[in-house]
């Protein structure tokens, strides 16, 4: 296919994913207010706004995200349709379904945050407070707080897919992994220390545990991946032989 040919498909890609990214936005402007209602109900009981233009500017924002997580789909569709001509059968045999592994990890870790982890930071954080405090948060701390939450999970729960990678290509064995444990156990606090705000010891005790069973369930598919790998390279040699 000529080069110009190549940046008119890739022109219509985009105008597609960016058409699909609109109609995902207005479904998430139907969504958005019951996803801030539930989050409220769920966290803080009740939120407020300090200035005319706050509500319709986080809703704007939560529109967007929403709108972007219910294309994502459709758009990776797209983008998939526009590469796989230009991969090799052996790269479209793992690449699609690391991608789609990525996806699922991620949207796993958004959801984890969403439903667990910002209502035990703010269960935490609010059993600080004395009885003559009284709690008013800001519906923009509480979105900003989840945000920063849901993209933190999200990324950490790339763990396993990151592993399997790096075993497929032989950089690191089951073995090795399950040596470094104590210092995986360690590293869970240190990142769970860097996404928790505050000095909250015990919200980082309770998030370290799933992230040091994540870290564990990622040995068990690295000792998969490391098995599959031996077979095919013993079918190698024997071929070969």
């Amino acid at each position: 296919m000529p080069f110009l040919q190549h940046l008119e498909e890739l022109r219509q890609v985009l105008f597609h994913a960016a058409l699909g990214c609109v109609a995902g936005a207005l479904g998430g402007w139907w969504l958005a207010p019951v996803v801030l209602e539930n989050l409220i109900h769920r966290t803080v009981g009740s939120a407020i706004v300090l200035s005319p233009m706050e509500a319709f500017n986080e809703r704007v924002k939560l529109t967007l995200l929403l709108g972007l997580m219910i294309a994502a789909p459709y758009v990776f569709y797209r983008i998939w349709n526009f590469i796989v001509p230009g991969l090799f059968k052996r790269e479209r045999r793992w690449v699609l379904p690391m991608a789609m592994g990525s996806m699922v990890l991620f949207a796993a870790g958004v959801a984890g945050a969403y439903f667990y982890v910002v209502p035990l930071i703010v269960e935490v954080l609010t059993g600080f407070m004395t009885p003559s405090m009284s709690a008013q948060i800001r519906v923009e701390a509480l979105l900003g707080m989840t945000y920063g939450m849901a993209l933190a999970c999200g990324i950490v729960c790339q763990l396993p897919l990151v592993l399997m990678m790096l075993t497929a290509v032989g950089l690191v064995t089951p073995r090795g992994l399950l040596k470094q444990w104590r210092f995986a156990l360690v590293g869970a606090f240190v990142v769970t220390a860097a996404i928790t705000p505050g000095d909250v010891v015990t919200a980082q005790i309770v998030l370290a545990v799933p992230m040091t069973l994540l870290y564990f369930l990622s040995v068990g598919l690295s000792w998969l991946v490391a098995r599959r790998r031996g077979r095919a390279e013993e079918a190698g040699g024997n071929a070969d032989a």
